[in-house]
């Protein structure tokens, strides 16, 4: 049971970092999860929050 992600919540976690202007956090614990929870997250996460986390992925060229 202590592999159980409540993807909710963490959803949650990460839009709230992510408001609050965390973003280091955010790309930290997304760097945490295993895929198949980032695939489950996805939908969940708010557009800045994603829009931070693909920054953090792919930098400006």
């Amino acid at each position: 049971m202590g592999d159980v992600t409540d993807c909710e919540k963490l959803a949650g976690v990460f839009n709230r970092a992510s408001e609050q202007g965390k973003g280091a956090f955010c790309q930290m614990l997304w760097g945490n999860q295993p895929e198949d929870v980032q695939a489950q997250l996805k939908p969940l996460l708010s557009q800045s929050t994603i829009d931070l986390l693909d920054a953090a992925i792919s930098p400006p060229q």
